[in-house]
């Protein structure tokens, strides 16, 4: 009696724990957006003090961040396949965190685009390793809980970002007009007040997680090669290039919509940095979290109901919605309904890619789980945050001014989505009752 009482106390401290790393995983990575975004509201500053264009702006936020971000994650994916996530995890965010409180201190442009390379860097480990972990943390019938809960608490970093960085900055300017004395400028004291908290989280993580026992399905222990993962891609290439694919088009619009929305706000309305970040901020809120909460519950009961497709044919809904709300929405003149129609787009964008990202604890093998995520954020960072930020500027000099370029970058990004995933349909149902066989894969 007293011996079964034990190990039921013990498996529930197991228990427990697991969701206890999985909430400091989550809150690292809302972190991470946050010190990757917050520069998104501090454009203005940031142009004034170093001279820049539009497109230089693009490719500080966005193409350097993506060059690092996409070319380091599959390396750091390998890693987390098979070595110490929580070391690797630990690392990348000392180094990211780093890097934002030293753009602080960044005094060219030059050395603003090194840190933010260095902070791509950091946060390019903690996604695939996260996820690589919620797979030995949790049992099969718990993971597209556990993955969801991760990407959801993620996903509220970039409004938390617009919200609470206007809040900051008009805290630090209330302190000035008050008489406090502040010799910074109120953009690097914002980045290390979002600096610092992350780094002291980054270390808490190091010393309160726990690294889990890697195994399969039935206990034991593989080892894959590079061989084995280009194997399994080879076999069932149609389908992973549709998802992936998907998944880079649906985060380009939803990287396009927290780039450049605050900024097409401030032009269009003559709204300041915190008008337009403390709008934006609770609409991307409610919109992140219905699409990446509410797009996986209902792609379930779809499921549910024998539709072996159904994370395909929600996400053709989604691609749909952003469409529609996007393409159009964009431009209406009204800032209230504009920003409603972009809640909708936010939310069928991030809903999505979060379908995508969660369908990968099914349909990739487990020791491949880190590669697989890692491949497919390579794709989505790409584009979304490397030719993005860049093209949303570049395609507004050709038709109506910013916020043209928006709808338009947008509106083709939804409609590739749309399309790619009607391509796969077919082929993902089928491997689906199949049960997405395993290829190459050897047990050690």
């Amino acid at each position: 009696m007293y011996a079964s009482t034990g190990a039921e106390a013990s498996k529930s401290w197991a228990g427990a724990s697991s969701w206890l790393v999985l909430a400091m995983l989550a809150a690292l990575y809302t972190f991470s957006l946050i010190d990757r975004n917050i520069l998104i509201l501090l454009i203005g500053p940031i142009k004034a003090q170093f001279q820049l264009n539009d497109v230089q702006i693009g490719l500080l936020v966005g193409t350097a961040f993506a060059i690092a971000y996409a070319f380091l994650g599959v390396p750091a994916g390998r890693i987390a396949d098979q070595g110490n996530r929580k070391l690797l995890i630990s690392a990348g965010a000392v180094i990211w965190c780093l890097c934002t409180i030293g753009s602080a201190f960044a005094a060219s442009y030059v050395i603003l685009v090194l840190l933010r390379l260095g902070l791509a860097a950091g946060e390019a480990v903690l996604t695939p390793a996260a996820h690589s972990m919620i797979g030995d943390l949790f049992p099969r019938e718990k993971r597209s809980l556990a993955a969801s809960l991760y990407t959801t608490a993620g996903l509220i970093g970039p409004p938390l970002a617009f919200s609470g960085g206007a809040a900051i900055i008009s805290g630090i300017e209330g302190a000035k007009v008050g008489g406090m004395q502040i010799d910074m400028q109120i953009w690097k004291l914002v980045l290390l007040a979002v600096g610092l908290p992350s780094l002291a989280l980054s270390i808490l993580f190091l010393m309160t997680a726990r690294e889990p026992r890697r195994t399969s399905e039935h206990g034991q222990v593989q080892a894959v090669t590079k061989r084995d993962v280009v194997r399994q891609i080879a076999a069932h290439k149609k389908m992973y290039a549709g998802l992936f694919l998907t998944a880079a088009s649906a985060g380009g619009f939803s990287y396009a919509l927290n780039y450049w929305t605050v900024e097409s706000l401030k032009r269009d309305f003559g709204w300041s940095a915190v008008e337009a970040g403390s709008a934006y901020g609770p609409v991307v809120f409610v919109g992140s979290v219905v699409g990446v909460m509410g797009v996986p519950w209902i792609t379930s009961r779809v499921k549910a109901k024998g539709r072996m497709d159904a994370v395909i044919l929600v996400t053709m809904a989604c691609m749909a919605i952003g469409f529609l709300s996007l393409s159009i929405g964009l431009l209406l003149p009204d800032p209230v309904v504009r920003l409603i129609f972009i809640g909708l787009g936010s939310a069928a964008g991030l809903g999505g890619v979060t379908n995508i990202v969660v369908s990968m604890q099914e349909v990739a093998p487990a020791r491949m789980r880190g590669t697989f995520v890692a491949l497919l954020y390579m794709g989505l960072t790409l584009l979304g945050a490397g030719v993005v930020p860049v093209a949303v500027p570049m395609v507004g000099d050709m038709v109506n001014g910013l916020t043209g370029g928006l709808a338009t970058v947008c509106g083709a990004l939804s409609a590739s989505g749309l399309v790619l995933l009607w391509w796969i349909r077919a082929d993902f149902e089928r491997e689906a009752i199949a049960g997405f066989p395993v290829v190459g894969a050897r047990i050690a």
